[in-house]
């Protein structure tokens, strides 16, 4: 039996989409025979909770928590808000309070490569005593946050083991670095990290080939996010009065949503359409009141709730983050998003991976602005709808789910 150590800031009950691709995963690696410990964090800094996910995480796995320090109660006394630890995202616009913009930058210039690595200290000790307990077959770590991976170079320098660094998200060209200014000193250090991480690892498991290329020297495989087909059979489309179009999941720095909605809304006005609706599901946003269409705002839902939201509407909206190098960039959701079958319109260049995942899946259409061609779509949904067509994707999608996937990663870690 071969035996796993999968190292994780973010476990459930952690949701969001950090925790989905190996929350996938981990089922079938216990059907392959597998046996897998997580250590992760007890009570983290965590972008949402949810209480329905660790339900899917199987019985056999084991699962180890060690404390962490957190910054979410400084958060919220310098913002004076409410709200979360910023996730996946630096966004320090005009609007952006001082507070908000100090600790922006301090997360920026003061500390490498990322917040989360002051868990680094208790999850180092406490990975140590596992290796030697448990002798594991492999370690993995899956970042972000990418401090995580400095927990697999600690072991790798101390011990004898097989290290997998699983990349989610590029390092340092990820695109909230891209589009903030960073002093040279720390971006110099950071690049010395990813580099060598990436040397000693001895896999590097990578979401999309031109993250890959992205990343320095080393031994690399492309895998990526997939779908569970299984949470996907109990859920039927059913039409309604609305043609609904949603957004579900956080927007970030280099997504233009308002624009969009601007579209949209001229667009309707234009032919009289009076029977859209846009709803965001899991973000915050201050929408204006004044577009064609209603627009409702809904805060974060359990998977299982979101994953319903994806089927039952007529389009979903897809933003790609602009910024260079863009063209790896696939968003967790994205293949959740092609499970659902309904039809995806994604902003974004078109000759990157996810508009090339989108066209092999029969999945939507992908735009880098906002034109006629991108009305035509919409508009020919839209009619389709009325005459109660259907406007459902009935392609076959099988590649990117999971239960195909897993051979893959099996062999890999068999090896």
């Amino acid at each position: 039996m071969n035996r796993l150590l999968l190292i994780t800031y973010y476990f459930p009950p952690c949701g969001g989409a950090a925790v989905q691709r190996w929350l996938r995963l981990l089922p079938l690696l216990i059907k392959e025979g597998f046996a897998v410990t997580v250590l992760t964090t007890k009570d983290g800094d965590y972008p949402v909770i949810d209480r329905t996910l660790p339900d899917l995480v199987p019985r056999e796995v084991e699962v180890i928590r060690t404390y962490t320090p957190v910054f979410g109660r400084l958060w919220k006394t310098l913002t004076n808000r409410d709200e979360p630890l910023p996730y996946g995202s630096l966004d320090g616009s005009q609007t952006t309070s001082f507070a908000k913009k100090l600790l922006y930058w301090m997360r920026l210039n003061l500390i490498i490569p990322d917040a989360r690595v002051i868990w680094n200290p208790f999850a180092k000790r406490k990975a140590l005593q596992l290796c030697r307990e448990k002798r594991f077959d492999w370690v993995i770590t899956s970042g972000p946050p990418h401090s995580t991976h400095l927990i697999g170079l600690y072991l790798k320098q101390h011990i004898k083991i097989k290290w997998l660094a699983d990349f989610r998200d590029p390092w340092t060209q990820i695109y909230y670095l891209k589009l903030q200014s960073q002093n040279a000193l720390v971006r110099k250090i950071n690049n010395r990290l990813e580099q060598k991480v990436v040397k000693t690892a001895d896999l590097n498991l990578v979401i999309s080939n031109d993250i890959a290329k992205q990343l320095p020297d080393g031994r690399k495989q492309v895998f990526y996010n997939g779908f569970n087909q299984d949470q996907f059979k109990d859920i039927t489309y059913q039409k309604t009065d609305k043609f609904r179009i949603k957004y579900i999941g956080q927007l970030t720095a280099g997504q233009d949503i308002a624009s969009l909605l601007e579209f949209l809304s001229t667009k309707a006005e234009q032919n009289s359409i009076r029977d859209f609706s846009f709803d965001f599901i899991g973000t915050r946003y201050a929408a204006s009141a004044d577009y064609h269409f209603p627009v409702a705002i809904k805060n974060y839902l359990p998977h299982a709730q979101a994953l319903e939201e994806m089927v039952n509407c007529e389009l979903l909206i897809l933003l790609i983050n602009s910024y260079t190098e863009n063209l790896g960039m696939l968003t967790t959701k994205l293949f959740e998003y092609i499970a659902s079958r309904t039809p995806i319109l994604c902003l974004g260049p078109v000759e990157g991976e996810a508009a090339d995942i989108i066209t092999k899946a029969s999945a939507g259409f992908v735009s880098p602005i906002l034109n006629m061609k991108v009305w035509d779509f919409i508009i020919d949904l839209y009619q389709n709808w009325q005459q109660s067509n259907p406007v459902r994707n009935d392609s076959d999608i099988s590649q990117w789910s999971v239960q195909q996937q897993i051979g893959d990663l099996v062999s890999l870690l068999s090896s």
